[in-house]
Order: C-alpha cells, then structure tokens, then sequence
C-alpha cells in the first residue's frame, strides 16, 4: 500500500506539469496534474489531496487563490509555490498566505524533493504520538523544548522561515528564548554551516558596536592601534544574530538598514565599501510598533525586520512543558555533574504553580542549582530557590495581552526588586536578570530608575 501523500500539480506550462509528472512517478508519489485554476478545483473536490504544488501566476486562476481553496477543503494540506520570478515579495507573501515553501523556475529536481521531502517529515511528525521524537526532529541540536500549541507552531514557523533568505524579528520576554529560535532558524537554514554570530547591542557603547559590526581601520578612533575585519564580514555566508535591537540609537539603525537592503558595509574610518552575504535575526522584550510611534525605533527598519515575527509565549503560558524542560536539564546538568537525579513530584508540581519571572533561563539556572548541591539524588522543593513574594504570581494573573506602558511599568518594578535585594550590587543585579552590567544601566535610564537611590 502506497503511503505517501497525494500531490496535485498544477501549472498552465505543459513542460511543467510533464517534468513534475515524471519526477512524482519515480519517486512513486500518487499524483494529478492540472493545466488552469478550473481543472484544480474540479479536481479538488472529486478527491483529498495532501501538497499541492502550483505555478504562482495561471492564465484562469493564481496559485494563491488555489492555496486558499485547498486549505478550505483540507487544513492539514500543504502547498508549494512555483514562480518564474523568483521575487523575494512573490515568496514572503506566498508563504504569509500559509504555504510551506516556494521554488522559483527553472527548478533543479533535488530541490523540488528536498521540499517534498521535508513535508512527508512534517506529516510523520504530526502522526508521531512521541514527543521527545518529534522534538529531536522538528528542532535538532538546540534545546528548545515544548510540546504545546504555540510551541508547536514556533516549529512550524522556524521550519517555514528558515530557508527563505528575509530577515526575522523574535520577539519575546528576557530568557524565553530568543537566542535558541535564531540558532533553530540558522541551523535549519541553508547557510548552517556558515558562521552564526551573536550580538548584544545593550550591552555595548554605539561606538564599539559599530567596531564590532562594521570592523574599523587603524586610528580611527581611540585605542584602534590596527586595521581589523568586523562581524559582518567574518560571519560572511552565515547568520548574524541582533539581540536587544530595540536598545540602538537612531544613528546606528540608519547604517544596518543599509546594511540590510544594500548587503554593503564600510569599516569605520573607511570610505571603501565591501560587500557582505549574510542574514540578519534580531530580537527584542520591547514593543517596536510603540517605539516607532514615539519616535525612538526608526519605521523603516521596523518594516524592514518585520517581514516575518515569532513571538515566544512566557514560560507561565505554557506550563504544561515544565515537566518536558525539568526532564531535559535534569539530564544535561547530571551528566555534566556525574550525578543520577529525579525530581520529587511535589517539586514537579511546585515548579508548575510558579510563575517564572525569569522564564526558561531562570528554569535553567534553577535546576542547575539544586543539582549541584544535591546528594540525595532526589530533588525536593525546599531544594529548589523561588523567589519568595508574590510579584511573580502578581504578573502571573495579569491577561497576557498588555499596553506597553505595563509591560515597562512590570519591567522597572522588577528591576527595583533585585537590586534592592542585592543590595544595589549592580554586578550582581545584573547577573540574577541574565543581562549585562551596561545593559542593565541602559534599562535604568530608559525606565527611570535612580540607581544611586537604591
């Protein structure tokens, strides 16, 4: 019995549809073939397909508009776009519009079932009722772990997004895991074994960022005693990873929106300009739209980093892989200490009424904790250090969808929080935040807070 998923082909080039044909038929795919949009839908309601694959512009019809008729009749089907024109517009927008992928034409054959390939993978996934599996497969070396809806359709998206060369805008609060996502998206991408390159734009002066990025020549600013290449260039072929982009000036955005819509960069103290083959993934815990109404994030940009967004959902909305993560850094960190550790299930059940103001890092560095200071080999709850008032289980309760304004109010509030509980150790404030010391001055002057007062 044949078991792989039917394919409608359809495309008004008779070259096309014999190729595909030819192509499915070796590869034993059951397939019908379609010339116009008229004949597709006639033959989308005589059977159920499972991909369709269609030229993007049909004399009678479009491929977009088949797109949305195949979903109507079977949401789990898959389609793949062809176009002739190969515009990053006709790909984005095809793929915002819910297909899995596009190829432009002429097509090489590996590519085409390269594509094919990877939704018969995606199917077995949604048939596979073992989540560590579907885990190992969706999302290979990283450890992104979650077994809920949104997470699942983060690994929807990260696998759409990752082969097409457009920037990606993660958005998520601190340690919910941004980083992961743009390493997933690197490492599933066709630039994987390129360099991926990690940039922290809070935690450096605009000066140096902009060494560090754009490289500099010797003396063109003080301490530059020789010529170096930046990480743009370095990481050439690759992925160039923005974190908290939301903390650059407006001067610096200017300069990475040419970087982005010109692939071109010139070294500081340079007038030479040298080209660049990169992918930009940036990240933020800040509303851009908000910040490009007030004039503090240039719209430009936003639009340009905007062309596909994955929100990460907070660890309290998806507390049903608490256990999932608890298992999985139970694990590494008992490997790591020669240890045979369990979690107590009144720990497990602790764990889930928490609220996790720190998100998956505070998880993390939580279990780590507790495992390397345990000798029993069975972790109990006193073993385990929440945060003892109710601030987290406060912002726990709020509705998840909140104005800016709360969001910086929640941010500021928590900040005050540690520092006052290490005493105005601003090292040690910023270590238990997970961000850097300059990072953390940075916060206190956008929110307000006199640090010399605390």
């Amino acid at each position: 019995m044949n078991t792989k998923p039917k394919i409608l082909v359809v495309d008004d080039d008779r070259s096309i549809c014999n190729l595909m044909g030819s192509i499915l038929r070796m590869e034993c795919y059951p397939f019908r073939v379609a010339t116009s949009g008229e004949q597709a839908r006639l033959a989308m309601e005589e059977e159920q397909f499972d991909i369709l694959v269609s030229d993007i512009y049909l004399g009678d019809d479009s491929g977009l508009n088949l797109l949305e008729h195949m979903k109507e009749l079977n949401s789990d089907a898959e389609v793949v776009i062809m176009t002739a024109h190969g515009s990053m517009e006709t790909a984005v927008h095809a793929v915002h519009n819910g297909a899995f992928d596009y190829i432009s034409k002429p097509f090489v054959v590996d590519d085409m079932l390269g594509i094919l390939q990877r939704i018969e993978e995606k199917f077995r996934l949604v048939d596979d009722t073992t989540v560590g599996a579907e885990l190992a497969a969706v999302m290979p070396n990283t450890e992104i772990i979650g077994a809920t809806p949104k997470m699942v359709e983060i690994y929807k998206k990260v696998a759409k997004i990752a082969r097409i060369e457009a920037p990606v805008l993660i958005i998520g609060e601190s340690g919910s895991g941004k980083e992961l996502v743009a390493r997933a998206i690197h490492a599933n991408s066709d630039r994987a074994t390129a360099p991926f390159i990690v940039i922290n734009c809070g935690a450096l002066t605009e000066t140096l960022l902009e060494s560090e990025l754009y490289g500099h020549e010797r003396g063109s600013f003080t301490g530059a005693t020789g010529s170096r290449k930046g990480l743009l260039e370095s990481a050439s072929g690759g992925t160039v990873f923005l974190d908290e982009i939301s903390e650059t000036s407006l001067v610096f955005q200017v300069k990475l929106l040419r970087v982005i819509q010109e692939r071109e960069i010139r070294r500081v103290g340079s007038n030479e300009i040298v080209k660049v083959d990169i992918r930009l993934v940036a990240a933020t815990n800040r509303d851009l739209r908000e910040m490009v109404r007030n004039n503090r994030f240039r719209e430009d940009l936003f639009h340009r980093l905007n062309v596909f967004t994955i929100a990460l959902p907070a660890l309290r909305e998806r507390t049903p892989d608490i256990p999932l993560l608890a298992s999985y850094f139970l694990k590494l960190f008992a490997e790591k200490n020669g240890k045979t550790v369990r979690l107590a299930s009144d720990a497990v059940e602790a764990m889930k009424r928490y609220s996790w103001p720190g998100n998956v890092r505070e998880l993390r560095n939580m279990l780590e904790r507790a495992i390397t200071f345990n000798d029993t080999g069975v972790i109990q709850t006193d073993e385990l250090e929440f945060e003892e008032d109710d601030d987290a289980k406060r912002v726990a309760s709020m509705p998840a969808v909140v104005s800016t304004g709360s969001l910086d109010q929640m941010e500021k509030d928590h900040i005050i929080k540690v520092l006052r509980e290490t005493g105005g150790n601003k090292k040690k404030a910023a270590e238990i935040l997970g961000i850097e010391r300059r990072t953390l001055y940075n916060k206190a002057k956008r929110l307000g807070i006199d640090l010399r007062a605390i």
